[in-house]
């Protein structure tokens, strides 16, 4: 897709590929000076990813998804926005699409950006999980870098960290979708297990320091919190009682960091501690959220007792 921005730097790392891709980057390569191929074995995203920011030369740098399209302004937008903002980073809408659907391109010359609190960041699901649909300055995040062993939600952890280094994040954000988002049914997120939801619990219990009082440095340990909460429900409804007691254990450690920083309220802390000492309630507050959780609950009973 063309482009408005032309003074790109594309980075495409291939992950070991079996089929043609190396060939036909090789020959975009020859037909544009701008791509620069990184070849790995096959090591996984992140390590692609860390890879890519190592050999990044450019001030900026943004993510995006081999299977995924951009609207024809997403760097010339980002960038604009963050030169006349002073944003440390700048976040677009998104729009999901599948297999054979057609992405209709938003008409826009003129995207408003507006700047985001805390809890507008945090509690907007792409902002918060996705580490593509923004821009990042390269000084911000070469020495972050993604985490291999966690096997969900690594670019939560990854995106997260980075607004946690800085004092007072600027962050501005447009609902505008400059970012397309392909849909595949057998995505690391559609098939993901409750198993892997405690590694980001387990990495922040192991490394994170509590003692950061950065304005948004809660929000590790809340989501941290919520993933926990999430493998314990998952290990309780498979009967897992190792996997349960494993929980339980990071959710008493995530509860401390919790009463540790000045920056989580009263009202959060005793919520989260009430949803640790009765499981019931998270599970109430998670059916109140999406009702098809009962299904879903009915048809995992189903298989584990058939």
């Amino acid at each position: 897709m063309e482009n408005s921005y032309k003074d790109l730097e594309i980075i495409c790392v291939n992950d070991g590929s079996r089929d043609r891709c190396l060939d036909i980057l090789g020959r975009l390569a020859d037909e544009d000076a701008r791509i620069l191929i990184v070849n790995q074995r096959n090591q996984g995203v992140q390590t692609a990813r860390n890879n890519g920011i190592k050999a990044a030369t450019g001030e900026y740098i943004a993510f995006v998804d081999s299977d995924d399209w951009i609207h024809p302004q997403y760097f010339q937008s980002l960038l604009t926005c963050m030169e006349q903002t002073g944003a440390d980073i700048s976040v677009c809408g998104c729009q999901e699409f599948e297999k054979n659907e057609e992405v209709v391109i938003t008409d826009s010359s003129d995207i408003p950006y507006h700047k985001l609190s805390g809890k507008q960041f945090f509690n907007s699901y792409y902002a918060r999980h996705m580490c593509w649909g923004r821009l990042y300055r390269k000084k911000d995040i070469e020495n972050i870098g993604f985490i291999s062993k966690v096997r969900m939600a690594d670019d939560t952890l990854f995106n997260l960290s980075v607004v946690s280094r800085f004092k007072n994040p600027v962050v501005y954000g447009t609902d505008i979708p400059l970012y397309y988002y392909f849909q595949r049914p057998n995505s690391i997120v559609k098939t993901a297990t409750y198993e892997k939801t405690i590694d980001l619990a387990d990495w922040t219990v192991e490394n994170y320091k509590t003692d950061v009082q950065h304005v948004w440095s809660w929000m590790l340990t809340m989501q941290a919190m919520k993933m926990a909460l999430s493998f314990r429900y998952g290990a309780r409804l498979y009967e897992d009682q190792k996997a349960v007691m494993h929980a339980e254990r990071m959710l008493q450690k995530l509860l401390v960091m919790m009463k540790q920083s000045h920056l989580i309220s009263r009202k959060d802390i005793l919520l989260h501690a009430v949803m640790i000492r009765f499981p019931g309630m998270y599970r109430y507050f998670c059916i109140k959220d999406d009702s098809t959780m009962k299904i879903w609950e009915a048809n995992v009973r189903s298989r584990h007792t058939g």
